[in-house]
């Protein structure tokens, strides 16, 4: 299994740098310190354990396939993917969606929800929503592609 950093992610490995940690804690860090703290064996043991950091910190950005670019949130157009800034893989909404762009290869992302897959030529929207009571949805990269989903709660943070 490979998996992505996303906003998320790095905002919790900003937060525990003790950088920008209100975007962490205003974004579900609450919950999330909360849920470590329920765990936690002792006091004396650390908060994040050690092979939850290094896990954190392995995160790539991008995952490629010979047809696909894998990402969290996409890419900025006219910009080669070699060259791509990681704020932006992360981050990006509207400027990479609305763009006309080819990026050489299909591109699928998440962070920006729709209500279903979003297909488009040159990439595939895979967040629906589960965050809000929507569909948890996957792609399936077989000879033809499968979308999986299945249904979620509201979280609140």
């Amino acid at each position: 299994v490979e998996c992505l950093i996303g906003n998320h992610e790095q905002m919790f490995l900003d937060y525990l740098s003790g950088i920008n940690s209100q975007n962490f804690l205003l974004n579900g860090g609450t919950s999330t310190l909360r849920s470590y703290k329920e765990v936690r064996q002792s006091e004396k043991d650390p908060l994040i354990p050690s092979s939850h950091l290094d896990f954190f910190s392995s995160l790539l950005p991008m995952i490629e396939f010979e047809q696909y670019y894998i990402v969290h949130a996409g890419f900025r157009p006219d910009i080669r993917i070699e060259d791509q800034d990681l704020f932006d893989m992360i981050w990006i909404r509207d400027e990479f969606i609305y763009a006309d762009y080819d990026f050489g290869k299909v591109v699928i992302f998440g962070h920006t929800p729709f209500n279903r897959p979003m297909v488009m030529k040159n990439k595939i929207g895979i967040d629906t929503g589960a965050v809000y009571g929507n569909c948890l949805t996957c792609l399936e990269l077989s000879e033809e592609r499968k979308f999986h989903s299945v249904g979620s709660k509201s979280f609140d943070s």
